[in-house]
């Protein structure tokens, strides 16, 4: 009986240490990620998303035979997304 309670007991402990790593290894990821793109701070990931964001919705919209509309929000999104590089 104590041989499984001991199975049990390391099974348990190695899940538990497995699922205690993911946080640093996320905050390592996006770390790596942001000094790698030029990104210092929670503005600049926030202007980097938002300027993603409408370029894909100017990609859309050109999809759409639009014109003027995604043309404005792709230049307004791609200076965002420099800005934030920057």
């Amino acid at each position: 009986m104590s041989d499984s309670s001991g199975i049990v007991r390391a099974a348990g402990e190695g899940v538990g240490n497995f699922l205690a790593g993911i946080p640093p290894a996320l905050i390592d990821f996006f770390s790596g990620i942001a000094a790698g793109a030029g990104l210092h701070g929670m503005l600049d990931w926030a202007a980097m998303i938002f300027g993603l964001g409408l370029l894909l919705s100017a990609a859309r919209g050109l999809r759409r035979k639009r014109i003027v509309g995604p043309m404005i929000g792709g230049a307004i999104g791609v200076t965002l997304m420099g800005w934030a590089i920057a």
